[in-house]
């Protein structure tokens, strides 16, 4: 029950991810394209152009993180757990996600939330865009570990509690 509960969830932040994903390699193309033009055009680039690139590629390689973990396309070692027997693998396959469950809440939710907050009582902005605060940049860090969280508990639940094709538990 919960199990499909938290699928059904993770399919809707995967699909909501690569929404993100999308809007923001179209805006980086669409800024890169314009700086390019500008450059050539006026003979000095838009002084905005450079900053954002930056700022939407740092939002990228998060959000881009998490879904590649969503998807399993992230870059995965199992050379020495496929040597293993059926339960060392999976024992290996929840150890290492128990490991990745702890960065993400660790370093990515908690130290992001903590990495906003202080931007927040810094009040940075950018120097071409000011209306754009360096917190809104950083909110990527928290929200892409929450996102890679609920990806890596549904993992471990699935390894958990699916059913092999005999009914017992993997």
């Amino acid at each position: 029950m919960i199990l499909k509960i938290l699928t059904s969830l993770n399919r809707v932040l995967k699909k909501l991810l690569g929404i993100i994903c999308a809007v923001a390699m179209g805006i980086l193309v669409l800024d890169v394209l314009w700086g390019v033009i500008t450059r050539y055009l006026t003979g000095g680039q838009a002084s905005f152009t450079e900053e954002l690139a930056r700022m939407v590629l740092i939002c990228l390689t998060f959000f881009g993180g998490a879904y590649a973990f969503a998807e399993k396309a992230h870059m995965g070692l199992d050379f020495l757990s496929s040597r293993f027997t059926p339960t060392a693998a999976k024992l290996c396959a929840i150890v290492s996600l128990l490991l990745a469950l702890a960065f993400s809440i660790a370093i990515l939710v908690v130290g992001g939330i903590w990495f906003v907050g202080t931007s927040i009582k810094s009040a940075n902005s950018l120097v071409c865009l000011p209306s754009i605060y360096m917190y809104h940049i950083y909110m990527c860090v928290p929200l892409s570990g929450i996102f890679a969280t609920s990806f890596i508990v549904e993992e471990i639940a699935k390894l958990v509690f699916e059913k092999n094709v005999e009914g017992e538990i993997k």
